[in-house]
C-alpha cells in the first residue's frame, strides 16, 4: 500500500469512527459501561474456545511459551500494558480494555488524549492515565492530529520507562487472543521486542526488507532501552511526529544491529505467499540481535505472535470470528483487516502460507 493510500485508506477509517461515534452518542454512552451487551463472553468464556484458543499457537512460533518466571521480583515489577485513545475511539478502546480484562489481564491502561475520554473511563472504574493534546489539530486529521497523537505516545511511553515502568504499547485497535504472562519478556532478557509491520514506511521496506510497528511492541525499562528511545526523541523533539517513521528511520539509520546468526532476511527466510498481494513477501519468524550503537538487545517476535497482516487474518483462527463480531457491530471493517492480533493463533499459517525463498 502507497503513502497516497494509506492515508485515503485511514481517512476512511477515521469517517468510520466518527460515524460509530455518533451513532454511540445517539443510543447512549451505557453501551460503555461493564460487559458490553453486544459482546457474547459467555462464548468466548466457554472452555471449548478457550482450548481452540491455544492449539493453533506453537505450529510455527514458540514465542510466549515460557513458564513460573525465574524469580519472584518478576511477578511485582511494574508492567503496563498502554493503549491510546481520544473521544473518537470510545467504542473501541472499551472494547479493547473488556477483552483484555476477559483474558485475565490486570495491568492494561487506556491513555486518554482528551479530558472527555478521562472523565468517562475514570467514571467507569477502568484503568485510565491521560496524555491530553491541549491543542488538537482536528482539521488537519493525518498531517496534525494524528502526527499529535503519535508524538504523545512517544513522549508519555519515555516518561514511564524513566521512572522504571516496563511497558507494552500497543495500539487501541489490536486484539489479544490470548492470556500471556508479562514477566516472560523480562525473563527473556531482550531490552525491546517489535512486531514485523507490513510495508510502511514504503521506502525503508523497499531498502531493508522489512519494517518494525510502531504500535505494538514490549520495552524494558533499562539503560539500553533508554538510550534507544533517547534517539527517537531526539528524532520527534515536538508535538508532532509520525512516530513508525521515526522508529524504522531510528532502526535502520542509527541502531547499526549486529544480528545472532544469518538475521532476518537471509536466502532461506521463511515468507508469506498467496495470501494476499499485500501480504505477499512478508517475513514471517523472530529475530533477535544487539545495537552497536545503544548496546540494547532487540526481538523481532514471529509474525503469527504478533500477526500485522492486511486481509490476511487466519479464517481457521476460532479468536477471530469472535473479533469479528465485536468489530461489525462497530462498523469499521477497515480497522478489522488491518488488525494485528498478539498471541494469535496459527492454524491458517503452519502449512502452505509460508515458503523458504532460497
Amino acid at each position: 500500500m502507497n503513502q497516497t493510500n494509506l492515508i485515503n485508506a485511514s481517512l476512511l477509517a477515521a469517517m468510520v469512527i466518527s460515524l460509530t461515534t455518533i451513532i454511540y452518542s445517539t443510543i447512549g454512552l451505557h453501551h460503555l459501561t461493564g460487559s458490553p451487551s453486544y459482546i457474547n463472553y459467555d462464548v468466548i468464556n466457554s472452555p471449548a474456545l478457550q482450548q481452540e484458543l491455544q492449539s493453533g499457537v506453537g505450529l510455527v512460533t514458540t514465542d510466549g511459551g515460557w513458564g513460573p518466571p525465574s524469580s519472584n521480583q518478576k511477578r511485582h515489577d511494574d508492567i503496563k500494558i498502554l493503549a491510546f485513545t481520544d473521544k473518537g475511539y470510545l467504542p473501541i478502546a472499551n472494547v479493547w480494555y473488556n477483552r483484555l480484562t476477559v483474558l485475565g489481564y490486570k495491568e492494561h491502561y487506556i491513555v486518554a488524549h482528551d479530558e472527555k475520554s478521562y472523565r468517562i473511563f475514570q467514571k467507569l472504574n477502568y484503568r485510565v492515565l491521560d496524555a491530553i493534546i491541549e491543542d488538537p489539530e482536528h482539521d488537519r486529521p493525518i498531517k496534525g492530529f494524528w502526527k499529535q497523537i503519535m508524538a504523545a505516545r512517544l513522549h508519555l511511553t519515555m516518561e514511564l520507562l524513566r521512572n522504571g515502568t516496563h511497558l507494552l504499547v500497543t495500539d487501541v485497535d489490536n486484539v489479544f487472543s490470548r492470556y500471556v504472562p508479562l514477566y516472560g519478556f523480562l525473563d527473556e532478557g531482550y531490552d525491546v521486542f517489535h512486531a514485523y509491520e507490513m510495508r510502511y514506511p514504503t521506502y525503508i521496506f523497499d531498502e531493508m526488507g522489512f519494517v518494525v510497528c510502531s504500535g505494538h511492541q514490549f520495552l524494558r525499562s533499562s539503560p539500553g532501552t533508554l538510550r534507544f528511545m533517547e534517539l527517537m526523541e531526539n528524532r520527534c523533539k515536538g508535538d508532532k511526529c509520525d512516530d513508525q517513521v521515526v522508529y524504522n528511520e531510528v532502526f535502520w539509520r542509527e541502531l547499526n544491529i549486529e544480528w545472532d546468526g544469518d538475521g532476518p532476511t537471509h536466502d532461506g527466510a521463511l515468507r508469506l505467499t498467496g495470501n494476499n498481494t499485500e501480504n505477499d513477501g512478508l517475513l514471517v519468524e523472530s529475530a533477535t540481535g544487539r545495537s552497536r550503537t545503544t548496546n540494547h538487545t532487540i526481538k523481532i517476535w514471529d509474525r503469527d505472535f504478533a500477526w500485522r497482516l492486511a486481509g490476511g487474518i487466519p479464517e481457521m483462527c476460532p479468536s477471530c470470528e469472535y473479533e469479528t463480531v465485536l468489530f461489525v457491530f462497530l462498523a469499521a471493517k477497515y480497522i478489522l483487516i488491518r488488525l494485528p492480533s498478539l498471541f494469535a493463533c496459527s492454524e491458517q499459517l503452519g502449512g502452505n502460507a509460508y515458503k523458504s525463498r532460497t
